[in-house]
């Protein structure tokens, strides 16, 4: 497991696509921070130059930033599942090293859920200390409120159950493409805005986990803990729909 573990994790890490879109999550999230909250902070909460009229709680002031680092956590899961069944058959060299395939499977998942639960939380933690920087917000921006610490706790686990979700969808496919065109869309705003007319969109994965970090005050939403189960569930059923055809299927 310990030579498993090490020779999954080589491989992660010494994919140039890994490092890129994790530095760009990062490092772009941040400077976007401080560009929102420099050219609103001044404005009025009733501004017609806002989004929306209605005032933010401060306590989720500055979690819109995680709609962008979220597309790319879904690209580097998806990467990660079907980057191994492209035109090399890496897949093929990984199970000949290890023939016990849900030990792999696991593994791979482990170490996705733990970098992106990384990424997730430098990302968000940075941009709301900047957005509270920035705006002079009665909230210390060195001493976050237990509310605002839970509200980056969510964003973490959003994004760790996504990427997960990404990774079984993409492990069933045995390609990189069906998670981008099945997850993304949700991830850019497709079950949020559905969510305001149909009741039912608020259970899909994504707009699940986002009432984990949002505004309850928009109403469209499950209550953060609900939002959390849900968002679990749909994870747990397809990364164990994933494991089973991992382990059944032929190569």
């Amino acid at each position: 497991m310990i030579a498993l573990t090490r020779s999954e994790a080589t491989k992660l890490l010494s994919a140039r696509s890994t490092w890129i879109l994790s530095l760009i999550t990062v490092f772009l999230t941040w400077p976007m921070a401080w560009t929102n909250s420099y050219s609103t902070g001044d404005l009025p909460p009733d501004s017609e130059l806002l989004f929306s009229s209605v005032p933010i709680p401060p306590e989720y002031e500055g979690f819109s930033m995680a709609g962008f680092g979220y597309v790319l956590v879904v690209a580097l899961a998806a990467l990660w599942a079907g980057n191994e069944y492209g035109g090399g058959g890496q897949i093929r060299t990984t199970l000949l090293a290890t023939p016990k395939r849900l030990r792999v499977f696991v593994v791979k998942a482990a170490l996705l859920a733990i970098l992106v639960a990384l990424i997730a939380f430098l990302t968000m933690a940075g941009a709301i200390i900047i957005t509270h920087l920035t705006q002079d917000s009665e909230i210390d921006p060195w001493r976050l409120t237990p509310a605002v610490w839970a509200s980056i706790g969510g964003v973490t686990l959003a994004w760790v159950l996504t990427a997960l979700i990404a990774f079984a969808v993409g492990t069933l496919a045995r390609s990189a493409i069906l998670p981008l065109i099945l997850i993304v869309p949700l991830v850019i705003g497709v079950g949020d805005f559905l969510a305001g007319f149909w009741a039912g969109a608020k259970y899909l994965p994504t707009t699940a986990g986002s009432a984990m970090y949002s505004d309850p005050g928009g109403g469209h939403l499950l209550d953060p803990a609900v939002g959390g189960l849900v968002q679990a569930a749909w994870a747990g059923a397809l990364l164990t729909a994933a494991a089973v055809t991992f382990v059944r299927r032929d190569l």
